[in-house]
């Protein structure tokens, strides 16, 4: 019996774990905002296909910014440790800017697509890099649209799956 146990604990994968927890840092020009940092959970909802969200806090440059980002993500597996995937998000938040000469509160939103690569480095450990790939991001109402991809302003991320 005990070898069947332990053989059973080897064989575990990543198909195993069907919810995430982690947290995600960005360096790079984001809104003029140097630093983010963004706590994250999800659930995989279906084969390769999964919901969630991350709570984000931005600052630099005398400046704040929070916002709550839910996405949808849709991973195509290239490797046993490897995998491609796609996000989808939604974003809403605000902030306080001294940067420029008035200051003040602002609200944002924001949706977009992204791309990613993500290394599952054991069953339950994962690293994830991503960047936006489109975007279209409004300021107290007013928009702006954006394509391509940057490697300006590329997110880390680290997860523990249960």
């Amino acid at each position: 019996m005990a070898q069947d146990e332990t053989q059973n604990v080897q064989n575990s994968n990543k198909d195993d774990y069907r919810m995430w927890l982690g947290g995600e840092v960005t360096f790079g020009a984001m809104s003029e905002l140097d630093f983010t940092f963004g706590p994250s959970f999800g659930i995989m909802v279906a084969k390769n296909m999964a919901v969630g969200g991350t709570l984000m806090f931005s600052s630099g440059n005398s400046a704040y910014e929070w916002g709550l980002e839910p996405y949808f993500r849709y991973y195509l597996p290239v490797a046993d440790q490897f995998s491609f995937y796609g996000d989808a998000y939604f974003g809403f938040g605000g902030g306080d800017s001294n940067t420029d000469f008035e200051g003040g509160d602002y609200n944002f939103l924001d949706f977009g697509a992204r791309a990613g690569l993500q290394f599952w480095f054991s069953p339950r450990w994962s690293m994830a890099a991503s960047t936006d790939i489109i975007n279209y991001s409004s300021v107290n109402n007013e928009g702006e649209f954006g394509a391509g991809v940057s490697f300006n302003t590329v997110s880390f991320a680290l997860f523990i799956h249960f």
